[in-house]
């Protein structure tokens, strides 16, 4: 049954249910409305979450990565006091000259440190970063042309039409804009003699055009359903209007899949994967593995200025 979509729209509609649910057509119908809601309210969730990693990661994180950063730089000077010193094989002083470009590439691009650009410059001469230009295709899925029945306007309602229409953003979503227009039709309260009524459709309207400006498909096939299918024979709504909306309820589901997945693989969402105790577990870990990383390039400052360490260091490098 169709019944979860109506209680947010209380006191301005009816309460009718779907009570036969037979045809395949309106399985797969409330199933993509089930599943779009679903979608939006993971994505809200997650959202939230990947907000709330953010803000600790401002407060708690970013601070020690900076302090981590400014440590770097510090040892890139103390390399490039030692290079060109004769101590130093030709070998050496080429590695000294490829670590500090480097890094202080990385340090540039990465962190935004650009008064590491001319230390970087010193040493391109010799040391070029290798980069890969990467090339993104991106395909554009241009949206089937779709028929629609033809609607009959009176001069009042044609007169109304284009008053909305020109305050209203061109969509590419035929679909979005016949359901508009549908319910703009029945709702408007321009439209309306009675005052109560009129008040009613006002709220109404206002549910209708924030949907449409969003361009959210979903919603306006709540409205759809819920505020105009009383209206119709259950059957002439199925035959008639499901097909299409299933095919737009798809397109939509797959747009939230692909930015829930994005949510998903970045990097806010991996302190605790939506998690907020996995997520406090995961800052303390990162500020405490921080924290011991700049007490190591404290000690890295110390020795990196005596040639023999050095040496050793590159060694490894």
């Amino acid at each position: 049954m169709i019944h979860s979509h109506i209680t947010r729209y209380e006191g301005l509609v009816s309460r009718k249910q779907f009570d036969k649910v037979t045809s395949k057509l309106q399985k797969q119908f409330i199933a993509n409305l089930k599943k779009l809601e679903d979608l939006k309210n993971e994505l809200i969730t997650t959202k939230d979450f990947v907000k709330a990693v953010e803000v600790q990661l401002t407060q708690d994180i970013a601070p020690l990565h900076r302090k981590y950063n400014h440590k770097l730089a510090e040892l890139l000077l103390i390399l490039d006091e030692h290079y060109g010193d004769p101590f130093f094989s030709d070998e050496e002083q080429q590695k000294i000259a490829k670590y500090i470009a480097g890094l202080a590439f990385q340090l540039i691009t990465g962190a935004g440190m650009v008064h590491l650009q001319s230390l970087y410059e010193k040493y391109t001469g010799e040391i070029i970063p290798e980069t890969e230009e990467i090339i993104v295709e991106t395909v554009v899925d241009e949206e089937e042309e779709e028929e629609f029945e033809e609607q009959t306007w009176n001069e009042k309602e044609t007169y109304l039409f284009e008053k909305i229409d020109a305050e209203l953003p061109k969509l590419t979503n035929k679909t979005a804009r016949s359901i508009y227009m549908e319910l703009v039709k029945e709702f408007h309260p321009d439209l309306e003699q009675d005052e109560a009524e009129k008040e009613r459709k006002t709220k109404i309207m206002h549910l209708i055009t924030n949907a449409y400006t969003q361009n959210d498909m979903f919603e306006l096939l709540r409205l759809r359903m819920t505020l105009l299918s009383e209206k119709e024979a259950e059957e002439t709504f199925v035959e008639s209007q499901l097909k299409r909306y299933n095919k737009v309820l798809v397109k939509q589901i797959v747009l939230l899949e692909s930015e829930l997945n994005t949510l998903k693989a970045g990097t806010f969402w991996q302190y605790g994967q939506g998690n907020l105790k996995t997520m406090d577990i995961s800052i303390i870990t990162e500020m405490n593995r921080t924290k011991k990383a700049i007490k190591e390039l404290e000690y890295h400052k110390k020795v990196l200025k005596t040639k023999e360490y050095v040496s050793q260091f590159l060694r490894a490098y």
